[in-house]
């Protein structure tokens, strides 16, 4: 609690990306709102929920909360938590966020706040709280860039298999961005070094089409990554 204090100020900016486990950092920060006396977690003014993957339905949903008025004279806070947010879902949060009702507040806490838009992180606060995903991502992404493809098939075998091969998955797909954005750190050193080479270029051009597929609602996470596998 006294950590969450120090981070965030009296006055609440109207939003809030927060890089944290969404399991758990979504309730911590409730409790801390309700300490703090900015929200009563008894009524309608305070949304708090949890998705695997937040879809478009998600959003529409927040859109119809949001114009809602205030029940009481406690601020109306909305604290969402997703380990995957596809890019329909996200344009259709970015509204409300662009357009808040008074004495409204949003708290949208990511394992990275890589995988939001653009537009949405520059209308908001990022806060960051200490996550060991991004140094797991690193290891499995050099790991993987240095295993013949054989073995990267088998690499991507066991990722799936660790996220009960869904592919609308949310932890999946986080993992195969985070590893898609560690991949390119990797590949973009070597281009640094080689800005003429066209294999390499090709490679960064995979990667970002691999990137912007995984927002797709429906595609095949296994396919993607088989794909990045045998073009590294």
């Amino acid at each position: 609690m006294n950590s969450l204090n120090a981070l965030f100020p009296e006055n609440l900016y109207h939003s809030y990306i927060i890089e944290g486990d969404p399991d758990t950092t979504v309730f911590d920060l409730r409790d801390f709102l309700v300490s703090r006396g900015e929200i009563n977690e008894n009524n309608q003014d305070i949304l708090c929920q949890v998705y695997d993957s937040f879809t478009i339905n998600d959003s529409r949903m927040i859109n119809e909360w949001h114009s809602k008025k205030r029940i009481d004279s406690y601020k109306k806070i909305c604290i969402i938590g997703a380990k995957f947010i596809n890019n329909e879902a996200e344009k259709a949060l970015l509204k409300v966020i662009e357009e808040p009702q008074a004495e409204t507040h949003f708290f949208i806490v990511v394992p990275n706040s890589q995988i939001l838009l653009d537009t949405i992180l520059s209308r908001s606060h990022i806060v960051r709280i200490h996550s060991k995903s991004n140094i797991i991502s690193d290891k499995i992404a050099e790991n993987f860039y240095k295993s013949s493809k054989i073995n990267r098939i088998e690499i991507i075998s066991k990722i799936i298999k660790e996220h009960d091969d869904d592919k609308n998955s949310g932890s999946l797909r986080f993992i195969a961005t985070e590893l898609v954005n560690n991949l390119e750190k990797i590949i973009y050193n070597k281009f640094e070094n080689d800005k003429l080479n066209k294999n390499i270029q090709f490679i960064l051009l995979e990667l970002n089409k691999a990137r912007e597929y995984l927002s797709i609602p429906g595609s095949s996470t296994k396919m993607i990554l088989e794909h990045i596998s045998l073009v590294l």
